[in-house]
């Protein structure tokens, strides 16, 4: 497991890079939410006739505003009365937010798959947690010699995902909140599977590409990655283990409780395989439905959006079972 873990700390620092060489959409403007719960809205339409909504959503909780991406099917405006299954993108450490927005296999596959996609900013390395304490304004990166540097910011992001987020593109689209569903990749895929065990009842599948998936109890490696978010392991440890998600599904299992159909995709050149396989056999061995899928690839944008397709199908063979 540390070699495993030392391995994920380089394929992620790798994938920050190569996703960040990615064309990103211009960025809505982002002043002006507070007050309100969204910005106004960026429209435009993408090459395969999807419509992409851009704008920030004011966070409450966090009291900042949040980056937004909201890509509607082609036929979304043409059939005002129809509701629309959603699926929930969660992007990995350190890579653009919008990056599910630019996978043009993902807008192709929304023709004939017609579905609501979101993407959201969940900074640098949150791991879509609610963090213990404030954490670093990745912002002041981008700021030149002798800028004011803007202080720490909340970061709560479970909080803002399910009281703020999820109510406000509810409030604005068209959305059948019986088929809500979930995806992501690398720390997305963490966030993805975190959300889903934290209200299983309200989603109808979730899936991962290249999962971040090490046990935050057994591995020492691996807990590094949450000592910013909760604290040192020997005095948390209780917040470790309700946040570590072998834990929490033989948690679920022992009480009878039922998950979602699951589907995990990595790369067989990708160092976070091992993790993946863990994961998989975990949920099959607590008798939960999943399915782990091993093709060529690397932890890298190549296979992301190389699998992102296949991600769209699974999700929507999900609401016909």
């Amino acid at each position: 497991m540390k070699l495993e873990a030392k391995q994920f700390l380089v394929t992620a620092i790798v994938s920050f890079f190569t996703v960040l060489t990615v064309n990103s959409y211009a960025e809505v403007s982002t002043m002006g939410a507070k007050g309100s719960d969204r910005t106004a809205v960026d429209s435009e339409d993408s090459g395969e006739g999807c419509t992409i909504e851009k704008f920030s959503v004011y966070s409450k909780s966090m009291d900042r505003e949040i980056k937004v991406i909201v890509i509607l099917p082609p036929e979304y405006k043409s059939k005002p009365d129809k509701k629309y299954p959603i699926l929930y993108t969660f992007h990995g450490m350190g890579a653009p937010y919008d990056t599910f927005s630019q996978m043009s296999p993902l807008r192709k596959a929304l023709k004939d798959k017609p579905m609501i996609v979101t993407c959201m900013d969940a900074d640098r390395a949150s791991w879509y947690l609610d963090a213990a304490n404030l954490q670093k304004d990745y912002s002041n990166e981008g700021k030149k010699k002798g800028d004011p540097k803007l202080p720490p910011v909340k970061s709560l992001f479970t909080t803002f995902f399910f009281d703020e987020f999820i109510p406000c593109v509810d409030k604005y689209y068209r959305v059948n909140s019986s088929q809500r569903m979930m995806t992501g990749f690398s720390m997305g895929g963490f966030g993805a599977f975190h959300y889903m065990l934290t209200k299983p009842g309200m989603f109808a599948s979730v899936s991962s590409l290249s999962g971040g998936f090490s046990s935050l109890i057994d591995d020492d490696s691996g807990r590094k990655w949450m000592g910013n978010l909760l604290g040192s392991f020997s005095q948390n440890r209780a917040k470790y283990e309700e946040t570590d998600l072998y834990y929490r599904i033989k948690k679920l299992a022992a009480k009878k409780e039922k998950l979602p159909l699951m589907f995990l995709h990595c790369g067989t050149e990708d160092g976070l395989m091992a993790s993946n396989v863990a994961m998989n056999d975990c949920l099959q061995k607590n008798g939960f439905s999943s399915e782990l899928l091993k093709t060529a690839g690397k932890h890298d944008w190549a296979f992301w959006v190389g699998a992102s397709k296949g991600v769209i199908d699974f999700h929507w063979k999900s609401l016909k079972q």
